[in-house]
């Protein structure tokens, strides 16, 4: 008793509402069920609002010049140059791309995320995982899943920055809280996440990955997490779990 109704899409965990009218989100996939799938999961939170769909390439171009949605979900129906030059597109309409897909597209993400994609997530993603995906989106996170990082590490072996690329194996210029941290974001969760983990606030988390940030030389989480993967190794000063206060 008390649980959805069989059949029902599961409605994801309620959050607090954002100040002001919802989040505006388009939905891009070629697949009508897929589409129907989001927006079903998406109309449970009071935050976001589903505007559009759409089943093509051009029409999601189209809508997002039109509409100026906050995030666009896209599948992935195409490939690559052409996703990437939709990506790079899209992102130049001010909304934030977000792709759906399923493993085996490493080569595809990686120049995906170089055209400004902010996150990939397989459609295997809980309702839950989504939405509060969406979320860390808009505040202005990358969403990487830990699974994703690891097909990922197969595809960037040569892009490491020169700062990176300096940390030779014993040398780690991060606090030993500050690696707690990039741990944290490399296993694909959220700042409200690793400060619930952790028992901080959500400014002391973002402090601790802008600080690793300009220290390794890098420009966002998603290289942070492909950073501490390929550092997590015996010997590479990595190895210590998240600790607290």
């Amino acid at each position: 008793m008390g649980g959805e109704p069989e059949g029902t899409v599961p409605r994801p965990r309620d959050a607090p509402r954002r100040a002001g009218p919802p989040a505006q989100v388009l939905i891009c996939d070629d697949h009508e069920v897929l589409r129907h799938g989001l927006r079903a999961v998406l109309r449970w939170a009071p935050d976001l609002a589903v505007v559009a769909e759409a089943a093509d390439a051009d029409r999601a171009l189209e809508l997002a010049t039109e509409l100026r949605p906050d995030v666009t979900l896209l599948g992935l129906g195409t490939r690559g140059s052409a996703m990437v030059e939709l990506v790079r597109a899209l992102t130049a309409t001010g909304t934030r791309v977000v792709l759906l897909g399923e493993a085996g597209h490493g080569g595809d993400l990686v120049e995906a995320l170089r055209a400004g994609a902010r996150g990939y997530v397989y459609t295997t993603v809980s309702s839950d995982r989504l939405v509060e995906g969406v979320r860390a989106v808009l505040r202005g996170e990358t969403l990487l899943d830990a699974a994703v990082t690891g097909e990922l590490l197969h595809h960037l072996d040569g892009a490491r920055s020169a700062a990176a690329a300096d940390d030779g194996p014993g040398r780690n210029p991060l606090t030993a809280r500050q690696q707690a941290v990039s741990a944290l974001v490399a296993e694909g969760l959220t700042n409200a996440e690793i400060a619930a983990r952790l028992e901080v606030s959500r400014a002391t988390v973002k402090g601790h990955i802008t600080v690793a940030l300009r220290r390794l030389g890098l420009r966002d989480r998603t290289q942070l997490a492909i950073h501490v993967n390929r550092r997590a190794r015996p010997g590479s000063g990595w190895e210590a779990g998240p600790a607290r206060g």
